[in-house]
């Protein structure tokens, strides 16, 4: 009796023991399940946040035409979205309606890469006028050689190029090695782009050149004269249209044909371009310590083309 006794009290300890077991499991459980469900809730909450807020940074875009006034109220929108206490230079020209707007567009910024626009349509006058050849031997010393993207740079090197090769390399991949190959040294690049934008009735400051720096509104006078004159540049267009590398604009604006040349250096991002559509219209964008600086260019781009497209 004794021992039946023992039995049952040890099966009752034994079972009260599972049952604690079980519940602690399923409570540790539902604790666990809990705590991810309110992580995914805090988690739903701060999404909620960032899209009111979002919308509120969104400028609505009305579809109708808007006067020089308000199509001037809705960029200044844009671009104090990005701005901050940071620089940016820009200029949107639209040749079929003729409105201009800008800001800072006589500041000057660091060239970049855009300034291979520049070396290019300088040398396609020379070739239209029979003052050099596209089959000219263009010769390579390793003293040319500098980092960065494109064919020249990065493969085996050959004894010469062609030189339509080397400016296709120059404008389509930035290649640095074959602008060197062109321009030579640094002074020897800004004395050609003084002369140059002088051609264009544009005085640029030796000082400023050999700083390789520039104002959007001197880039305008160049970009207006390819746009104008783009059956003079064929290739040239051919090879800014076909430039993908960094090319924050055409990112921004990806169902249009856009002949575009970005620039980066240091804290300078720029991207120029045309963009060819209903409406063709220039937009150069110049920055200096931007925040996020290729994606903000993208989203200027983006916006601004919404605007062209509903309020012009």
């Amino acid at each position: 009796m004794k021992k039946t006794g023992k039995r049952i009290l040890k099966f009752i300890i034994e079972s009260t023991a599972v049952i604690l077991i079980i519940y602690g499991v399923f409570s540790a459980g539902g604790h666990i399940k809990a705590r991810k469900d309110a992580i995914k809730q805090q988690e739903m909450a701060k999404q909620e946040v960032q899209n009111e807020e979002n919308k509120k940074e969104e400028p609505v875009v009305e579809n109708r035409k808007l006067s020089d006034t308000e199509l001037n109220e809705a960029l200044d929108r844009v671009i104090e979205q990005y701005k901050g206490n940071n620089e940016i230079g820009i200029v949107y020209k639209n040749f079929s309606t003729g409105y201009r707007y800008s800001q800072e567009d006589n500041h000057y910024f660091t060239a970049a890469s855009t300034i291979k626009v520049v070396y290019a349509m300088k040398i396609y006058d020379r070739i239209r006028k029979g003052e050099l050849s596209k089959n000219a031997d263009i010769f390579y010393n390793e003293k040319f050689l500098e980092d960065g993207n494109g064919q020249i740079t990065n493969n085996e090197k050959k004894d010469s190029y062609k030189l339509d090769y080397v400016i296709q390399n120059m404008i389509q991949y930035s290649d640095n090695t074959a602008t060197n190959m062109l321009m030579g040294n640094s002074a020897t690049a800004s004395v050609f782009v003084v002369k140059y934008l002088s051609e264009l009735g544009v005085t640029l400051p030796q000082e400023e050149a050999q700083n390789n720096r520039i104002t959007p509104a001197m880039m305008e006078v160049v970009w207006t004269k390819l746009y104008k004159e783009r059956d003079k540049y064929p290739e040239l267009i051919k090879y800014l249209e076909d430039s993908d590398e960094g090319e924050w604009i055409k990112e921004g604006i990806p169902n249009k044909k856009i002949a575009s040349k970005y620039g980066a250096l240091d804290a300078n991002y720029h991207d120029t371009a045309i963009v060819f559509g209903d409406k063709d219209y220039m937009l150069l964008i110049y920055t200096n310590n931007l925040s996020n600086s290729g994606q903000s260019i993208k989203n200027i781009a983006k916006k601004i083309d919404e605007i062209t497209n509903k309020n012009m």
